[in-house]
This record gives C-alpha cells, structure tokens and sequence, in this order.
C-alpha cells in the first residue's frame, strides 16, 4: 500500500515517544528512515493510529513526535469470525495472513479429527505476529484476535452462535451453496465460517455443527485445498459487504 510507511505499536498517544526496540529496528534498519522522515503508527489492538515525526535516531531507538490519534482509517465492514481446523503450520500461517488482509475479526484455530498435529505451545503468539504484520502491510488499522486451538466443538458452542451472529459449516458436498445465503443476510449480522483440514471435516464433525445451528453450504464443485477455502469465502463476504 502506498504512503508513509506504517508501525504497529503497542499504545498511541500524542507527544513525545521513543518507539520500542523492534519497532525502532523496523524504522531505522529494515526501512532506513531519517531524521525529518514521517511515519503512520497504529495499535492493532484499539484501532488507533496517528502521524509522527521523526526527530532522533540512535543506535538502539528511534525518537518520534507523534500527532494527535485518530480512528483508525481503514476497518473491516463486517465481524467475521474464522474457525478454521489446524494443518501444516506454514499452511496456517498463510491462512492467518490472507484472514487478516481479508478483514477476518477473529481466528479460532480448531484440532479436528484430521488434523495434522496440534500445534505447539506458544503457536497463537506467533500467528498475532503474523496478523499484525499482515495488517500492516495491507493498510488495515487494527488485526484479527487469534485464540488458543481448542477442540471443535468447544469452538463451535463458543465462538459460532448466539445472537446476531450466523455460522456457517463448509462442507463440499453440501447440497446449499454459500453465495445466495450469504446474500440473504445484512450487512449487520456477524459471520461465522468453520473450515476443515486438509482431510476435511468427518461425518460426525459435520453433524455436531449442524446440531449447533451452523448452515452446512457448499462453494463449488470443486475440491480446494484448505487454505484456499479461507480465500475463497473470505473474498466473497468482502465483495458482498461493500
């Protein structure tokens, strides 16, 4: 995205600041920006950003004026929540990044019965990373919440019911295809998507979402690998929310 070049940062508040060491690095070494050079800092986690100045740069930490916050420009137009079943980690890695510039809300890592593996300790952390950089880099001012994995349908109990909120199960074989249901609802109601692994969802992974209240839909004929699917569904819900 063209303009000045964006910083995530943990708080933004008007005044003078020195940015953190990765942030600092960011700036000075990745990007080499100078003295006089104008920045956009933004917290993923408020939605937050604002203009800065930078006004010293040392060997460890760049100094900045920063100018007044403001709301973030550009938000997602809908909350999506993404449950999508675990796989090859760098697999999932890509599906948080393409989620995140497809302005997924949040990202529920789901261990399905075909999974491959249950991720190690400390995965979602990484993945936060991932978000915040992938929204940095797309221009977005805030970055999808990524829970812990958890069982499928815990996940599903938890994060894809309730009011105002409709989930969906995709499910290739699905008689409904997703696009008419998706235009049936306003752009007011909050989506719901639970993903498969590489395997797909079983038999009684698919049930246990429909006696959850979950539209069980189909996006084509085709059979697409899984971190297409996120692509696929998450494009769709961008071009139908406009």
């Amino acid at each position: 995205m063209r303009g000045p070049l964006r910083v995530p940062v943990a708080r933004v508040e008007a005044g003078a600041s020195i940015l953190d060491e990765d942030a600092s690095r960011y700036v000075a070494r990745v990007h080499r920006k100078r003295l006089g050079d104008r920045v956009v800092l933004f917290d993923p986690d408020r939605a937050i950003e604002a203009d800065a100045e930078i006004t010293a740069i040392d060997r460890a930490s760049v100094s900045v004026v920063v100018e007044a916050p403001r709301a973030a420009t550009f938000l997602p137009a809908r909350r999506v929540t993404l449950l999508q079943a675990t796989c090859k980690s760098d697999k999932f890695d890509a599906i948080v990044r393409d989620a995140t510039e497809l302005g997924v809300s949040r990202v529920v890592p789901i261990v399905a019965e075909r999974s491959v593996g249950r991720p190690a300790d400390g995965r979602a952390a990484r993945w936060r990373r991932i978000a915040v950089e992938a929204a940095r880099q797309c221009g977005r001012g805030d970055a999808p919440a990524i829970s812990s994995p958890m069982e499928l349908g815990e996940a599903v109990q938890l994060f894809a019911s309730g009011e105002g909120v409709f989930g969906f199960c995709l499910d290739p074989v699905a008689d409904a295809p997703l696009g008419p249901a998706l235009r049936r609802l306003g752009p007011d109601v909050e989506l719901a998507f639970v993903v498969g692994p590489e395997g797909g969802l079983s038999p009684a992974e698919i049930e246990a979402c429909a006696s959850a209240g979950l539209a069980r839909v189909s996006i084509g004929p085709l059979t697409l690998r899984a971190e297409t699917v996120c692509a696929a569904v998450l494009g769709a819900v961008v071009l139908l929310s406009r």
